[in-house]
C-alpha cells in the first residue's frame, strides 16, 4: 500500500469535506482517504499509489476545489488569523456603504424618519449581501448548508436564499408587501441564526457565506449580532403596523 498527501483548496465546511472523501474514495484502487478541513490536507492509502494529473482529473468536474502536493512546511488554515478589523473588512465596508447611502436619502429628505431608515438599511441588507451570493451561486449553496438547518435539509433552499434575499430587499425598498417581508426575515434569519449558535457552540470552524463564498469570512458571533439586529428591526416594522 501506497500513501499520498495533497493539498485541497476550497473547503469550507463539513459537507466539502465529505463530497471530497466521497469523490476520492470513488478512484480505483483506493483503500482509504482522510480528508481534514483545517489543514486543508487529504491523506490517500491506495495500491499503486495516486498521482497528482490523476486526482486532478477526477476533480475536473468539481473546479471549486484546486489539487497540489502538500508541502508539509505551510501551515493551511481555513481562515488567516489576524486582527478582527482585517478579518471583518469586506463586512464593514458593505455596511458602511449601506448606512451612509440611506442616511444620504434621509438628508435629502430634510426630516428623519426612522421606520423608512430602517426598511432602507435592510433593503440594502439584502440587496447588497445577494449579489455576492449571486457571483459563485452553487458554492455558496454548499457553505450555507453546512450551518443553515433549513438549507441542509432541503437541497433547493441555498440556491434559491439568494433570490429570496434579492425579493426581500425589493419589498423593502418599494415599501410593498412589507407585512410579508418583514415575517419572511424573522423566519429565515431565526433559521440561519439557530445554525450559527449551534456551529459555534461546537465549535466547528467553518466559512461564513453571508457575503457569499469570494469573502474567507469565519463563522463567529458577528454572524449572530448582525441577524438579531435584523430580526429585531423586522420585529419593529410588524409591531409599528398593528400599532397604527
Amino acid at each position: 500500500m501506497i500513501t499520498n498527501k495533497f493539498t485541497i483548496d476550497g473547503m469550507t465546511c463539513e459537507s466539502c469535506v465529505e463530497k471530497v472523501t466521497e469523490k476520492i474514495k470513488s478512484i480505483s484502487k483506493v483503500q482509504t482517504a482522510n480528508v481534514d478541513l483545517k489543514e486543508k490536507k487529504a491523506v490517500i492509502v491506495s495500491e499503486n499509489g495516486i498521482n497528482l494529473d490523476l486526482i486532478k482529473a477526477e476533480f475536473k468536474d468539481l473546479p471549486k476545489y484546486k489539487i497540489s502536493e502538500f508541502d508539509s512546511a505551510a501551515v493551511h488554515q481555513p481562515f488567516v488569523k489576524g486582527s478582527k478589523l482585517k478579518t471583518y473588512k469586506p463586512l464593514i465596508l458593505i455596511f458602511t456603504y449601506i448606512i451612509l447611502t440611506t442616511l444620504s436619502y434621509q438628508l435629502y429628505q430634510r426630516e428623519f424618519h426612522f421606520h423608512l431608515f430602517m426598511n432602507h438599511i435592510m433593503a440594502g441588507f439584502f440587496i447588497g449581501l445577494s449579489f455576492f451570493k449571486f457571483l459563485d451561486l452553487k458554492s455558496f449553496a454548499e457553505s450555507f448548508s453546512g450551518y443553515d438547518p433549513i438549507a441542509k435539509n432541503v437541497s433547493l433552499y441555498g440556491s434559491a436564499y439568494p433570490f429570496i434575499e434579492f425579493a426581500l430587499g425589493l419589498m423593502f425598498i418599494s415599501g410593498v408587501g412589507l407585512n410579508i417581508a418583514n415575517t419572511v426575515t424573522i423566519i429565515v434569519l431565526s433559521a440561519t441564526t439557530f445554525g450559527v449558535i449551534r456551529q459555534l457552540r461546537r465549535k466547528v470552524k467553518i466559512q461564513c457565506a453571508c457575503a457569499g463564498s469570494g469573502f474567507n469570512l469565519p463563522l463567529s458571533s458577528v454572524t449572530v449580532f448582525e441577524n438579531v439586529i435584523m430580526i429585531f428591526m423586522a420585529m419593529y416594522g410588524l409591531m409599528s403596523v398593528f400599532s397604527n
